[in-house]
């Protein structure tokens, strides 16, 4: 599994995991909390006030489509996410892939 080695809080309610590997995933704290994720391994990083869930909308809790409405919820009817946990992922390969 991929090690967590740091994480932050964006002041939008969002935190962001970063992995060994330097992948990132990010997520609404009430989804963070549901998954019961153990960071007492990991360092915490000094509070964001912008990050990749509220700026460019990638997330394991947000569409795919880019639009930065949960899963399930957005207008596109898409029920799959932006982001995979702890996976490397091209964001906008999924965004052109969906338009083209």
């Amino acid at each position: 599994m991929n090690t967590i080695v740091s994480y932050q809080k964006c002041n939008c309610g969002a935190i962001t995991l970063t992995f060994e590997d330097g992948t990132d995933s990010s997520m609404y704290q009430d989804t963070f909390n549901k998954m019961n994720i153990d960071l007492s391994e990991a360092k915490e990083l000094p509070q964001s006030y912008c990050c990749n869930h509220c700026v460019n909308h990638w997330g394991i809790d947000l569409c795919e489509c880019g639009s930065g409405e949960k899963v399930g919820e957005c207008s596109c009817g898409s029920h799959n996410p932006m982001q995979q946990y702890g996976v490397h992922f091209d964001s906008f390969s999924r965004i052109i892939q969906n338009f083209s």
